[in-house]
């Protein structure tokens, strides 16, 4: 997934959220794509509703009594604050896609599917939300591009269930996203584990979607094997925005990308020895067999002929049973690097 949509040499693949931090302004959205770009990001992220079809009127209600009480359209009307047109997402796509970054959203209605799909977006968001949304992810994935999917307030069963309801309806990879849905989340709370988890139990990619305050987990998430990152942004820490808590600047989304990339080639490949980078280190710091004292030609090699000095270029100390009792051909000079061609 990430080789298909990156085009910028990386190890990790990094998106910007930019989500609602655009307040329903698209001069404002066009400006945080720009500066995403300017600090890294691969890729910028929008989320698309109706908000008519995000929440009941009952809304209220419901939740403090459990039963449909007065209706409350104050959810709604917050919502409605948010909603770029169709217009909007063409220009900033256009826009996002001049300045080499993928343009994508969460959808969370049939409609917005409808829309996304109108605009060809590679690649979807499933939001935590809407994991047990089967009729939304049969939507996304009959689309036919690849897509990932927050797993924060998701059970096991029903990740399962999302994934299979995704396989069904399409080849395209899918890949998962650990998160926690609390805005900002606690040290005590990231639950970093949790994508060696998901790792293990369903065999696919698991990325990481930060909803921590800093830059400093992103690089723990890469050692866990994490390669896709997403985090909330904003044009600068004086913008006000929902997601400000949780939101990286430029300067504060460029250093994690820096940090996940350092993290991941301190990773290595896990080879256990050492690599061509120290080799120098090892000729010098290792040790050699050399002839302690003058060995005459004719005598057989003993153990109390040989000493083991830097560096090491020569025959290995391991090696020294393949010399010991053999008849040494020339005169070796006290101090002098054996060599097989020395013995017979």
């Amino acid at each position: 997934m990430i080789n298909n949509l990156s085009s910028k040499n990386r190890a990790a693949f990094y998106i910007a959220e930019i989500g609602l931090n655009h307040n329903g302004d698209p001069a404002v959205a066009e400006k945080m794509i720009g500066a995403a770009a300017d600090a890294g990001a691969d890729a910028v992220k929008f989320q698309t509703f109706v908000p008519e079809l995000m929440n009941s009127p009952y809304t209220k209600s419901l939740l403090e009594t459990g039963r449909e009480g007065e209706t409350d359209s104050g959810v709604i009307d917050f919502l409605r604050n948010f909603v770029l047109q169709p217009d909007d997402y063409r220009a900033l796509q256009r826009h996002a896609s001049d300045l080499g970054l993928v343009f994508f959203s969460s959808p969370f209605d049939l409609p917005s599917v409808e829309l996304l799909k109108s605009l060809d977006v590679p690649l979807y968001k499933i939001a935590s939300s809407e994991v047990t949304n089967h009729a939304l992810i049969t939507a996304v994935a009959k689309t036919g591009k690849p897509a990932v999917m927050s797993t924060g307030i998701a059970a096991e069963e029903e990740i399962s269930m999302a994934i299979r309801c995704f396989s069904e309806h399409s080849n395209a990879d899918f890949a998962l996203m650990h998160c926690v849905s609390l805005y900002p989340v606690e040290n005590k709370d990231v639950n970093l584990l949790r994508i060696t988890s998901l790792a293990q139990k369903f065999g696919i990619p698991v990325g990481f979607s930060d909803h921590t305050r800093g830059t400093e987990t992103a690089p723990l998430a890469a050692a866990l094997g994490a390669r896709l990152f997403e985090k909330h942004f904003t044009v600068d820490r004086n913008h006000k925005c929902p997601d400000k808590d949780v939101s990286l600047d430029p300067e504060e989304l460029s250093r994690l990308i820096n940090a996940v990339e350092n993290a991941i080639a301190m990773m290595g490949t896990g080879e256990i020895s050492f690599g061509t980078a120290e080799e120098q280190t090892a000729r010098a710091a290792r040790r050699s067999l050399f002839a302690k004292h003058i060995i005459r030609k004719g005598n057989q090699l003993k153990e109390d002929d040989v000493v083991s000095l830097r560096p090491g270029t020569g025959i290995s100390p391991v090696k020294v049973n393949e010399l010991l009792d053999r008849t040494a051909c020339i005169d070796i000079p006290e101090g002098r690097m054996l060599r097989y061609e020395y013995f017979k």
